[in-house]
């Protein structure tokens, strides 16, 4: 399949049906906490505006999210697939858009209850910080499977089975979580190698 966002961004709306088949393939058991629901929210509002944020509050019945509840995937999913168009048009494309959103809304969740949490148990070391980091997304997400190993001193392997979230997208929360340990020129290249699975290649400084 082959979809790599290290390329330019693929023509027509490829993301924008890719995020309409992770809708479609989302069962009411796939769901995440309400943490990572609110850093998206965070995320649409610091990358588009509050109109954008209120017509994602209406696909959550305008509740605020509770940060340990869990909430379907799917309306996470259904938010960036109502803010990708507007948000490409501003920051350059569909890809780096959803990219941006990773990034943006990882930085959010890092200063959340649970993302405190994931750094304080890490204690500001790179290792522990990314050999944990997988035990975080198996307790805060109902789905998915994640296998990582190291590959050298700085290149980490991280594989994801089962991950609804769009490949740009993890590429920017996969730099974030490695920028929080204190790296620099970090680089995430990813590689879809099934309709919800990927691979990706984290280097660093």
């Amino acid at each position: 399949m082959g979809m790599e966002s290290k390329a330019a961004d693929p023509p027509g709306d490829v993301w924008a049906r890719d995020l309409a088949q992770r809708v479609a393939l989302a069962t009411p058991a796939d769901t995440a906490w309400g943490a990572f629901l609110r850093s998206t929210l965070e995320a649409i509002r610091v990358l588009g505006d509050e109109g954008l944020v209120r017509r994602c509050r209406e696909v959550c019945g305008h509740e605020q999210p509770v940060e340990f509840f869990r909430y379907p995937v799917r309306l996470r999913l259904q938010m960036m697939a109502l803010c990708l168009e507007p948000l490409a048009a501003r920051h350059g494309g569909s890809e780096r858009a959803l990219r941006l959103l990773g990034r943006q809304g990882t930085s959010a969740f890092l200063c959340s209850h649970a993302g405190r949490l994931m750094l304080m148990l890490a204690g500001g070391d790179r290792k522990r910080l990314l050999e944990g980091a997988h035990v975080g997304f198996r307790m805060g997400l109902s789905y998915g499977k994640h296998t990582t190993r190291w590959a050298g001193p700085a290149c980490f392997h991280w594989s994801m089975e089962r991950e609804f979230m769009p490949l740009p997208f993890m590429e920017g929360v996969l730099e974030v979580l490695v920028e929080s340990s204190g790296a620099r020129n970090v680089r995430v290249v990813g590689r879809q190698t099934g309709a919800l699975d990927g691979e990706y290649e984290l280097t660093w400084e």
